[in-house]
């Protein structure tokens, strides 16, 4: 009997402590201010702004003007040079087409291995 109370009281005052530490009503908030909502009709081009209620909206549409059009296609020229060098090497250096024949050893082990 007093291994079934100690029990008890020990979950009574686990779950009392976890209803003190939850938060109540989504009290948290978030870690930036909200705009007040539109008063005026929104602007012809306001589907171009990501709007999830904070401060500072964001466009949809991504602008990269961090790198200029030259210096993206010199890059990606470059890259897709790297690999066809690498695949000219590779051609170019075939341990199988430079000896046309099969080794010895080779040939004996799957002889030896046939049934």
């Amino acid at each position: 009997m007093t291994a079934m109370r100690l029990v008890g009281n020990g979950l009574a005052k686990r779950i009392s402590r976890a209803n003190l530490q939850q938060v109540r009503r989504g009290g948290g908030g978030g870690p930036v201010a909200y705009r007040k909502a539109p008063a005026e009709p929104l602007a012809e081009g306001d589907e171009l702004t990501w709007d999830d209620g904070t401060v500072y909206p964001e466009p949809c549409l991504d602008s990269y003007e961090f790198m200029g059009k030259e210096k993206a296609l010199g890059m990606l020229l470059a890259g897709l040079g790297g690999f066809a060098a690498l695949g000219y090497a590779l051609t170019v250096r075939d341990k199988a087409s430079m000896k046309p024949f099969v080794n010895r050893k080779v040939m004996a082990q799957e002889l030896n291995d046939l049934p």
